[in-house]
This record gives structure tokens, C-alpha cells and sequence, in this order.
């Protein structure tokens, strides 16, 4: 008898669980990323400035400047977060209010890294969802500090998608997918923040381990992951090279001796953590008892933790209350959490198929109610924190930005139609000042303020040979200035804590050889033949004052033209290399960085210039 049309067979109430819960899990992850949605736009977080600066170069970027704060500023590395500057300059070309284009896109990769990090289970296992996947969502979810960041304007929400992205395929793969996601998505995940070179590593190590335990050679999938970090790891190092001349980020250099106390900034993450702490610690543990394929998504989980820890401790913390360096870390303490029910859980199964199922059933329970006991005053007290981080934001972008309002209003009065600033505070006077030339008196969009970092002779007579700034900024992070006497003695205060270049008028400029009326009289064709006889008679230090005179106040138009102060720079580069043979040093160094101003700042003759100058003028220390 046909069964056609008949009703279907009654399902047991046993079996419809193992339908429901991939279904139900999804639902929950999907309204954990609606509640983090909506946490992120309660607190209403505005940008900070530090984001500001990776929009200020992104913007120039795709406005053909190249890769600089501004468009007259240095070709200068200083940001850590190449992807993300990229991504945030397409603003521009989006024709997007840029602020707001900054602020969503964030919380857009925030939100997506809940599902990627509720992914780890079923790609390690090859299952489809269960409900201890939704742990690392929910502890994101509820968590202030991660909300915070990815709200932020900064890359925290990328770091954290492509952390939950890059382990999803490791954990896929090395289970017998076939494909090398993992090289791409690890190659980006470096190219987001200098510490994802080591969650590469780490990721690597478990690789080779696994790999190895199980009998197998490198082939083909290896190769394929090799050449994806190859081409983005190792293209990104060599367009570095090229443009910045260098192999690391300018702000290594610029805060290699920076110390924020990295012991005090685990401590209070772990005073006001700690119950999500010891949650995770508990999952790490209980993860190991789901045999292999438990152990080795336990054993990233943990290697990815501890690479962010170590990149904290070795930066040795961060100026910023909220925990920036280990925001992107916040979903991985549920991934860990998540770990340990699959633990308890892949334990219980193996005791029910031996035929002890009340035994079974009794671990799971306790397992889950140990989840229970510890998670959920453990994401109470998150987010009770939520008001508190509202009510304390970090210095933000609005604010900086209406500060240096006052300063572009100020510059236009005198004048200058390319201001040379020397401010801290990088991210709103980029914004604001877009046609400013920008000293990094904090050194991390400057090269020779962060390589001469802690050699405040250098220092001083980088700021007052290749300038002076019109104003100066000597606050926090660049308050050494101010006991720069031979510097200083060219300024007074305006009040505290700036000061203005000492002669400086709307009519008058004490940079301006032949005064300003005069210097700014010559044509493009006079001003080239000056150069030259000032290069020639060994006079560079007054090119480099005229060169600031008419670059100040002249349209591009009225300068001498690329090709000509391409052949100005080669034949300054030439002589100071004639007069370093003679040991005629500190001309020498003039005439190198009157060459590296007219060639537009090239990053390779400042590498050379700033050479020279550390040799002239060596570390006390090493006097």
C-alpha cells in the first residue's frame, strides 16, 4: 500500500532535540549580536582621537597624498593598523560622512565576530551548532569594555572578527577541510595589529604539532597558506621598506619607552573581571577532557589568550583606561567557557555509550550548572559596569577637533596657507588642520622625534634646525619639550601649555631670510636659483628657513616644480655627502635634510638625514 500523502511517521520526544538545538543556538547568537548592537548604541560612544589618525591617513590615501596624516605631513608610518586605515579612507571615495562611517563599521565587524567565535565549536568538531556555542557571543554581548572599543572608531572590531575568522578555518582545517582560508585570514589579521603575527606563530605551532601527531608532511594546503601570508604579510613589509624605509612601525620606535605599568593593567582587568576569568580558566581545563580534536581547540583557544597577554605585556599596557589591548580578546574567555561544556559534554557521551547514561546525564548537569553558578554573576557584574564606562569616555575626537579649531582659525589670521605645527593629539589636528604640515611632537607620525625618542640633543636640534613650528605644543607626551632652552628661546607662551614662533605676524615671518614681503616677492625661477647658490656656498640652513618661508605662504603654482626640486634635492643630497668625507659634519646634516624637505619629505633620505644626526649628536648615555 502506497504511503503517499500519509502522515509522517510520529517523532520521539528524545529525538527532537538534536533538530531543535542547532536552530535554537542560531537564534540566540543572533540575538546576542542584536543586544550588543543595541549595548554598543546606548553608550553612544564617540570616536577617540587615536582613530581619528588612522581616518586622517586613510583619507589621504585615496585623496592621491600617499600615505601621510596630511597631505604636506611626512611620509611617516604612524599608525599600527594598515587594513583598518584602508578600509576607513574608503569614506572618502564612498562619499561617506566619515565620523559616522568610522563608528559603524567598527560595531559592524564587532557584531560580526559573535558568529565566527560561535562557529569554533562546530568547525573543530564537524558538528552543527549546540548550545554551549552561544557562550562566547553572550560574554561579548554583555561586556562594556568590548563594546566600548568596537564602538570606537578604532580597530577593535576587525582585530576580533578576523581572531574568530582566522580560528574558525585553523580549527576546519586541521581537521581535514582541504582549502588555506586560514593563510588569508591570518595575513589580514596581521596586517590589523602588530600582535597578529602572534596569533600567527601560535596558530602556526599548533599546526605543525597536530600535524605532526597525526603523521603528515607539509603539502600543498601548507603552500597555499605560506603563499597567502607571503603576499599580504610580505608584500605589506616591502611596500614598508619602500615608502617609510623602515621594517616596523614608526609608533614602535615612537613608544618602545613608554611604560604604563602592563602588571597594574592585567591586575584591574582581573579585579574587575575575575569571575569571567576563572570562567574561562575552568573551560580551558574542562576542555581538555574532549579528547583530541577538544584538546586542540583548547589548546588555541588558550595560545590565542596568551598571545594577547604577552603583546600587553610587552607593550607594557596602554594610556587608555578601558583595556584597548585586550578588548579583542573578550569573546575568546567565552570561546574558552564554550570549550569546556563541549569538554564535559563529549565526556558525558563517551560514559552513555559504554552504558552509563544517568552518570552521563549527571556530569552534563553539573557541568552546566557549574556554568551557571560561575557565568551568570559573572556577566551580571559586566554589565553593571556599562554606566560607569558611559560616564567616563577617553579622550575623543570632538574634543581635539574643537580645540584645533581655534588653532586653524588662528593660522588663517597670520596668513599661512601650509601651517608647520608642533602638536601632540594627532588624530583631531589631522582632521581639522588638512593643509597643515604636522611635527608629531609625540613622535608617532614623525620619524626623527621617535627614533630620537630619548636623545633630547637630537631631538632639539631637529625641532629648531628643520623648523621652527609657527606654534608649539609642550603637554603629556611631549612636555620634555619645554626644557629645550636653545628652542624654547624662540617662543613665548600664549598660555600654557603653547607658544608662538617669536615674530611672527600677519606681515612678518622670522623665518623668511629677506624678510617676508621680500622672500615671498621671488618667482619660482628666483627661488630655484637661491637654493642652488645657497646649496653651492654651503648655506643650507638658510634654504631650509626659506624653504619653511615660502612653503608657508606660496600656492603650489608659485613653488619651483616637482622635477626642479627633485634636481635641488639631488644636488643638497650630493654636497652633504662631499662634506661628511671632509668631516664637515654638522653642514653635512643640513644640507641632507634641506634635500629630504624638498623631496617632499622621501622617507628614505629622512632615514639617511636622521642617521647623520644621531652620529652628530649621540645619546648622553653614550657619550
Amino acid at each position: 500500500m502506497s504511503s503517499f500523502g500519509s502522515a509522517p511517521p510520529p517523532v520521539h520526544e528524545a529525538g527532537r532535540w538534536p533538530l531543535l538545538e542547532p536552530w535554537l543556538t542560531a537564534g540566540l547568537v543572533l540575538a546576542a549580536a542584536a543586544g550588543l548592537a543595541y549595548h554598543c548604541a546606548w553608550l553612544a560612544v564617540s570616536i577617540v582621537d587615536d582613530a581619528a589618525i588612522s581616518l586622517a591617513y586613510g583619507i589621504t590615501f585615496f585623496s592621491g597624498e600617499g600615505l601621510r596624516v596630511t597631505p604636506h605631513s611626512q611620509p611617516v608610518e604612524g599608525f599600527s593598523n594598515p587594513l583598518w586605515t584602508l578600509l576607513l579612507g574608503l569614506s572618502r571615495p564612498l562619499r561617506l560622512e566619515p565620523i559616522s562611517y568610522t563608528h559603524v563599521l567598527g560595531i559592524v565587524f564587532g557584531v560580526l565576530a559573535l558568529p565566527a567565535f560561535a562557529l569554533w565549536g562546530p568547525a573543530a568538531e564537524g558538528r552543527k551548532l549546540r548550545l554551549e556555542d552561544v557562550a562566547g557571543p553572550l560574554v561579548a554581548a554583555l561586556n562594556p569594555t568590548y563594546a566600548y572599543w568596537i564602538s570606537s572608531g578604532m580597530e577593535t572590531g576587525l582585530q576580533a572578527f578576523l581572531l574568530g575568522l582566522s580560528g574558525l578555518f585553523v580549527l576546519r582545517e586541521l581537521r581535514g577541510e582541504g582549502s588555506a582560508h586560514a593563510g588569508w585570514a591570518l595575513g589580514l589579521l596581521c596586517l590589523t595589529r602588530p600582535e597578529g603575527a602572534l596569533f600567527t606563530a601560535a596558530a602556526g605551532a599548533l599546526w605543525v604539532v597536530s600535524r605532526g601527531l597525526a603523521g603528515r608532511w607539509p603539502g600543498r594546503q601548507e603552500l597555499r597558506i605560506g603563499a597567502w601570508l607571503l603576499v599580504l604579510v610580505g608584500g605589506w613589509l616591502v611596500v614598508r621598506w619602500s615608502y617609510f624605509a623602515d621594517w616596523l612601525p614608526n609608533t614602535y620606535y615612537a613608544k618602545r619607552f613608554w611604560d604604563f605599568n602592563a602588571r597594574a593593567y592585567l591586575v584591574n582587568f582581573w579585579n574587575t573581571y575575575g569571575l569571567l576569568c576563572v570562567l574561562a580558566l575552568t573551560g580551558l581545563l574542562l576542555g581538555l577532557l574532549g579528547g583530541r580534536v577538544g584538546a586542540r581547540r583548547t589548546a588555541l583557544t588558550a595560545l590565542f589568550l596568551g598571545c594577547g597577554l604577552a603583546f600587553v605585556w610587552r607593550s607594557k599596557g596602554d594610556w587608555m583606561r578601558e583595556w584597548r589591548f585586550l578588548a579583542p580578546l573578550v569573546p575568546l574567555l567565552g570561546a574558552a567557557a564554550a570549550t569546556g561544556l563541549s569538554g564535559v559534554r563529549s565526556l558525558g557521551a563517551r560514559l552513555a555509550a559504554r552504558g552509563g547514561v544517568w552518570p552521563a546525564r549527571s556530569l552534563v548537569a553539573l557541568g552546566v550548572l557549574g556554568a551557571l553558578g560561575l557565568g551568570v554573576p559573572a556577566l551580571y557584574r559586566s554589565i553593571q559596569r556599562a554606566p560607569g564606562v558611559k560616564a567616563q569616555p577617553e579622550l575623543t575626537y570632538e574634543y581635539i577637533a574643537s580645540l584645533f579649531e581655534q588653532v586653524r582659525d588662528r593660522t588663517r589670521s597670520l596668513g599661512q596657507v601650509r601651517p608647520l605645527l608642533g602638536y601632540p593629539d594627532l588624530g583631531g589636528q589631522a582632521m581639522v588642520m588638512r593643509t597643515a604640515e604636522i611635527i608629531d611632537v609625540a613622535g608617532l607620525a614623525d620619524y626623527a622625534v621617535a627614533h630620537h625618542a630619548d636623545n633630547y640633543p637630537a631631538l632639539e636640534d631637529y625641532l629648531h634646525s628643520e623648523g621652527p613650528p609657527i606654534l608649539l605644543d609642550a603637554h603629556g607626551p611631549s612636555g620634555h619639550v619645554a626644557s629645550f632652552q636653545k628652542l624654547m628661546a624662540g617662543f613665548h607662551s600664549i598660555g600654557w601649555p603653547i607658544s608662538l614662533l617669536n615674530g611672527l605676524t600677519a606681515t612678518e615671518d622670522p623665518r623668511c631670510p629677506e624678510g617676508k614681503a621680500g622672500t615671498l616677492a621671488l618667482d619660482a625661477q628666483a627661488l630655484a636659483q637661491r637654493f642652488e647658490q645657497e646649496i653651492q656656498e654651503d648655506r643650507a640652513q638658510e634654504a631650509l628657513r626659506r624653504w619653511r618661508c615660502v612653503f608657508a605662504y606660496k600656492a603650489r603654482k608659485e613653488l619651483p616644480d616637482e622635477a626642479t626640486l627633485e634636481q635641488l634635492a639631488e644636488l643638497a643630497d650630493a654636497r652633504g655627502d662631499a662634506l661628511a668625507r671632509e668631516n664637515k659634519l654638522e653642514l653635512a646634516l643640513r644640507q641632507y635634510s634641506l634635500a629630504t624637505l624638498l623631496d617632499e619629505g622621501n622617507a628614505h633620505r629622512r632615514r639617511k638625514t636622521e642617521k647623520l644626526r644621531a652620529r652628530l649628536y649621540p645619546h648622553p648615555k653614550e657619550q
